[in-house]
């Protein structure tokens, strides 16, 4: 019941390839106390508003959680990369790729962000912190003051006794009892991809929005302790904030499930919804409490949450140019199954599966092939509750002429096979999928939305909207070439918009 080392997570990746297949967040349900509800009573007031945060993307690594256990014995959820050893042998296989198309996909990297940063404020005073979202994991985790690693010192901790709301909690299984002192107490090790973090439970007010709203209730999440240089030193977030369905700890863990039912000012719907630009300089949001339609250029088509723990669903087809390639049918009537995951930059499958798909979608049985300039390539669909949602070639692949004569270049699918999960066959469907099409998550009713994107600028705003101007981010990094590159940024645009009020 006392802290305990770090532990090293097995799994190797290639940064700069695009090999990473992390995975996001958690959601949940959860009730207030009514000694909390009186610690907020001061920020109460009735509302259906909605509330949006501007993610700010970078072109550094994506770091989500890829497990997690705490130091007494019991059953936990999770992540799915590491509930199959075999994923480690791939990523490592994957990693030894030559230098030439770790530059090529170092250059798709510049194209697509991939990461995506937001706020999140802790305490009474509120204390800000930067995050990331993550549909695949359960917890909020933010530096703790009684942190000393060097990679904590660069960030924002979280000071306990700045805050006249906090709460020290003992034990994961039974969150809303006060830890009598440190040494009596559940520490979680949380492995990451590259590093790893060990931090506690606490239990305080936590705001989900911006400037302009937020929704804040009483809440669990972890502080961590200790962090290893990697990922975390030179990271540009401070910690996570979990938006998966259902593999939190316990109900009072799921951030966005505490607030969908307790949050003040209260939500109009429990829900929240992810808006992804297709480059650096596009706005990218996370809304709280409902959809904005300004962003969908079709209507949302839900579909059941299939299977509790992540937000994983039924994909009855896979289309290629709107043909059937008939992968599906062999599952029965589980049919294929897909995951949405805010932490993954590219679209992940089964290794038979993604074979069929890539040899139909003309890259033979590997994710990079030359290719000429008029090469066309087909579209990829999914067929999700009855409705066809088509990626463009755009969508799911880049090009580059890098090293070829003037008719040729090098083509490469964001798409990566795997083996099974542990949850059986499942589709992957992160960023490229994301960047796509917009998407809600229902809590309550453990449902997901699908519409088709609408990447036109957002000049209208109805008044329960609050949007944040996008900061983005394309950190300093070798060229495709090879050579160094500048960091880009657009914070010059932002502040012109803040200042004409856009």
């Amino acid at each position: 019941k006392s802290a305990v080392g770090s532990q090293r997570c097995p799994y190797t990746r290639n940064v700069v390839a695009m090999l990473r297949a992390l995975f996001v967040s958690s959601l949940g349900l959860a009730g207030l106390s009514q000694a909390d509800a009186v610690s907020l009573r001061a920020h109460q007031h009735a509302s259906d508003e909605l509330f949006t945060v501007s993610l700010r993307p970078s072109t550094r690594e994506a770091y989500s959680p890829v497990s997690r256990n705490n130091v007494r014995p019991s059953q936990r959820h999770l992540s799915l990369l590491e509930r199959s050893a075999a994923l480690s042998r791939e990523h490592s296989r994957q990693a030894s790729l030559g230098a030439a198309l770790n530059r090529m996909r170092a250059q798709s990297q510049r194209v697509h962000a991939l990461q995506y940063f937001g706020e999140v404020y802790v305490g009474t005073p509120e204390q800000k912190f930067t995050v990331i979202f993550d549909t695949g994991s359960g917890h909020l985790m933010v530096p703790s003051v009684k942190c000393d690693s060097a990679a904590c010192a660069k960030h924002k901790r979280f000071q306990a006794n700045q805050s006249s709301t906090s709460t020290p909690i003992a034990w994961a299984d039974e969150p809303m009892t006060a830890a009598a002192d440190d040494t009596d107490r559940d520490t979680m090790v949380v492995n990451f991809a590259m590093g790893d973090a060990v931090g506690q439970y606490m239990r305080d007010k936590v705001c989900l929005g911006g400037d302009g709203g937020k929704f804040c209730a009483m809440a669990d999440f972890v502080e961590m302790t200790e962090e290893s240089d990697n990922p975390f030193k030179d990271a540009e977030w401070d910690g996570i904030v979990g938006l998966g369905q259902s593999v939190s700890d316990a109900a009072e863990f799921n951030i966005f499930g505490v607030l969908s039912t307790n949050s003040t000012p209260s939500m109009k719907m429990p829900v929240f919804a992810v808006y992804l630009g297709r480059n650096i300089e596009d706005e990218a949001e996370i809304t709280f409490g409902g959809v904005r339609k300004e962003r969908m250029a079709s209507d949302l088509t839900w579909v059941p949450v299939y299977e509790e723990g992540y937000w994983q669903f039924q994909i009855s087809d896979v289309l290629i140019n709107g043909k059937t390639i008939n992968i599906c049918k062999k599952y029965g009537e589980r049919q294929c199954q897909g995951v949405l995951d805010t932490g993954s930059s590219l679209m992940m499958g089964p290794e038979n599966d993604l074979g069929m798909i890539l040899k139909a979608l003309s890259f033979a049985n590997d994710t990079q092939i030359n290719c000429t300039k008029e090469q066309k390539f087909p579209n990829l669909g999914f067929v999700i509750a009855g409705k066809t949602f088509e990626m463009e070639a755009d969508d799911y692949m880049d090009r580059s002429q890098d090293g070829h004569d003037a008719n040729m270049q090098s083509c490469w699918a964001h798409l990566m096979p795997v083996r099974d999960t542990g949850r059986g066959p499942i589709f992957v469907l992160g960023m490229p999928f994301l960047r796509a099409f917009y998407t809600a998550y229902d809590v309550k009713n453990k449902k997901i939305g699908v519409a088709l994107a609408s990447h036109k600028a957002s000049t209208v705003h109805s008044k329960d909207v609050v949007v944040e101007p996008l900061v983005a981010l394309r950190p300093g990094m070798d060229d495709s070439a090879g050579k160094p590159a500048a960091s880009v940024d657009n914070k010059k645009k932002v502040a012109e918009a803040k200042k004409e009020g856009h």
